[in-house]
C-alpha cells in the first residue's frame, strides 16, 4: 500500500466543473516506486519549485467554454436536439489508450456479446471458450488501479454504466465474477493439462532413455578404448603415456591430429580400424546419433521448470476450490449454482490430475538421477556437468567420426604411408623376423600341399 495520495502541490489550483477537452494518457507510477525519486523530493518541498499557474488561462485553454455551452442550449430546438444527441452519444473513457485498444481488439473475437462471455465463463463452456479466448480473457482481467478507477466512477454515476465505452463495461462485467483470475487460471490449466502432461512425460522418457542408451553403447566404448590405446602408443615414454582413461572433452583431439602423410587424421585411422573389426559399429553409431539428436531438441533444464509450473498450477486450482467452498455465503444466489458446478467439475478433474502430476515428479527425479549417473560414467564432476553441452559435444563427435569413416572408405589414400617413410628401410625386430619366417614356412607348406 502507498498511503493516501499527496495533496495538490503549491501553485496548483483546482479547476471548475467544466470537463477537460482531452485526457492526458500518461502511465502513473505506483506509490511504492516513488521512494528516492524526484516525485518524493517534490512532495517534501511542497511543490515550492512549481510556478503559480493562471487558473483562468488554463480553463480557457483546456476546458469547454461554459458560456458557449449556455448559448448553444438556447439555440433553435432542432439544432439544440442535434447537439444534445451528440453529447448524449459521447462515451466516457477511463482506460489507458493502449490498454483500451488491446481490449477492443480482444473483444472482437467474442461475436455473441458480453453477456454470452459471462455465461460461458461461469458454465466453464470450453466449446465456446477455446484456449485462445481463455488466454485473451486472462489478459483482460482488470488491474487493481483499473478496479479503483471503475469503482470510483460507479459510485459517482450511482451504478449507471451507459455512458462508458464497451471496454470499460466489459471490465466491470469481469470484475463482478467470483475469483475471476483463479477461475480462468483453473480453466486454462484444465484445458491444456492433457497435452502438456503428454509432452513433458515424453521428453522425460527421451532424456532418461538417452542417458541409458549412451551408457549402454558398446560401439561408443569401443571408440574410447581404441582412442586410449592409440593415445598411449603415441605418448609412450612421456608423462602423458600409460594412461588408464581420458576426459570426455579429449575425444575431440583425435580429429585434429594429422597422420604422417599429412592427409588423414587419427580419427580416419580409428574409424577404419573399428569399421574393419566390427561391421555393425557404424550403424550402431548412427542410431546413437539419432538418440542424441532427439534429446537435444529440448532443454532438460526447462523440463524442471515445466514440471514445477504444472505442479504449482495444480496446487493453485485446488486452492481455488477450497477458497470457493469457504466463501459460498458471500456468493450471490444467481452465481451459487455455477460455483457448485465449478467445484464439482474441477474436483473430479484434479483427483486424476494430482496423481499424474506426482508421476511427472517421480519421472523427473529418475531423469536427474540418470543424468548424474551419466556424468559419473564419463568421470565428470556432477556439480559441473552441463548435460546440454555434453550431448552437443557427443553429437558433434559422432558426426565427425561417421564422416571420417565415409571419407576413408571413399579415399583409402587418406591412410597411405608415404613411400619414403623410414619404416620401409628399418630392420625387423627379432619378434618381427620370427613372425616373418614362420609366415614364409606356412606359405611354403601350403603351396607344397596344393601341388601334391
Amino acid at each position: 500500500g502507498g498511503g493516501p495520495p499527496p495533496p495538490p502541490m503549491a501553485g496548483m489550483t483546482m479547476r471548475r466543473q467544466a470537463p477537460a477537452l482531452k485526457m492526458l494518457h500518461w502511465k502513473k507510477l505506483p506509490p511504492m516506486k516513488l521512494h528516492n525519486t524526484l516525485w518524493e523530493a517534490n512532495q517534501k518541498m511542497r511543490g515550492t519549485n512549481v510556478p503559480k499557474l493562471d487558473k483562468k488561462e488554463m480553463e480557457a485553454l483546456m476546458c469547454e467554454d461554459a458560456k458557449k455551452k449556455k448559448l448553444e442550449k438556447g439555440k433553435k430546438k432542432k439544432k439544440g436536439d442535434a447537439t444534445a444527441a451528440v453529447k448524449k452519444n459521447q462515451k466516457v473513457s477511463l482506460l489507458d489508450m493502449k490498454r483500451a485498444q488491446n481490449i477492443g481488439i480482444a473483444l472482437a473475437q467474442f461475436k455473441q456479446g458480453q453477456g454470452k462471455v459471462r455465461e460461458a465463463i461461469l458454465q466453464m463452456d470450453t466449446a465456446y471458450l477455446d484456449m485462445d479466448k481463455l488466454l485473451a480473457l486472462q489478459a483482460m482481467i482488470p488491474t487493481e488501479d483499473e478496479l479503483k478507477t471503475l469503482s470510483t466512477y460507479l459510485k459517482k454515476s450511482k451504478g449507471d454504466t451507459s455512458q462508458l465505452g464497451p471496454m470499460e463495461q466489459f471490465l466491470i462485467l469481469l470484475s463482478e465474477l467470483p475469483v475471476l483470475e483463479d477461475w480462468l487460471g483453473s480453466m486454462i490449466f484444465r484445458q491444456e493439462f492433457a497435452l502438456r502432461r503428454a509432452e513433458i512425460q515424453s521428453r522425460l522418457e527421451i532424456a532418461t532413455s538417452a542417458a541409458r542408451t549412451v551408457m549402454d553403447s558398446s560401439a561408443l566404448r569401443d571408440v574410447f578404448a581404441l582412442g586410449l590405446s592409440i593415445g598411449n602408443f603415441i605418448n609412450e615414454g612421456h608423462m602423458l603415456g600409460n594412461a588408464h582413461g581420458f576426459t570426455f572433452a579429449s575425444i575431440t583431439l583425435f580429429g585434429g591430429n594429422k597422420l604422417s602423410n599429412r592427409r588423414g587424421t587419427l580419427m580416419h585411422y580409428m574409424a577404419n580400424v573399428l569399421r574393419e573389426n566390427n561391421e555393425t559399429l557404424i550403424e550402431q553409431l548412427k542410431d546413437l546419433a539419432d538418440t542424441v539428436k532427439r534429446v537435444t531438441a529440448f532443454s532438460q533444464d526447462f523440463l524442471v521448470v515445466e514440471v514445477s509450473e504444472v505442479s504449482t498450477a495444480c496446487a493453485g486450482a485446488q486452492a481455488t476450490i477450497s477458497q470457493l467452498g469457504r466463501e459460498t455465503d458471500s456468493i450471490t444466489e444467481e452465481d451459487k449454482g455455477y460455483v457448485e458446478n465449478f467445484i464439482k467439475t474441477m474436483g473430479h478433474f484434479l483427483s486424476t490430475a494430482a496423481d499424474e502430476v506426482k508421476t511427472l515428479g517421480d519421472m523427473l527425479v529418475t531423469m536427474q538421477q540418470t543424468t548424474s549417473q551419466l556424468a559419473g560414467y564419463f568421470a565428470e564432476e556432477n556439480s559441473k556437468f552441463v548435460v546440454a553441452d555434453f550431448y552437443a559435444s557427443l553429437g558433434g563427435f559422432i558426426k565427425d567420426f561417421l564422416l571420417a569413416a565415409a571419407e576413408v572408405e571413399q579415399d583409402p589414400s587418406l591412410l597411405r604411408i608415404p613411400k619414403d617413410h623410414s619404416i620401409f628401410t628399418m630392420p625387423d625386430t627379432p619378434e618381427e623376423a620370427a613372425a616373418r619366417e614362420k609366415a614364409e614356412q606356412e606359405a611354403e607348406a601350403a603351396a607344397a600341399a596344393h601341388a601334391a
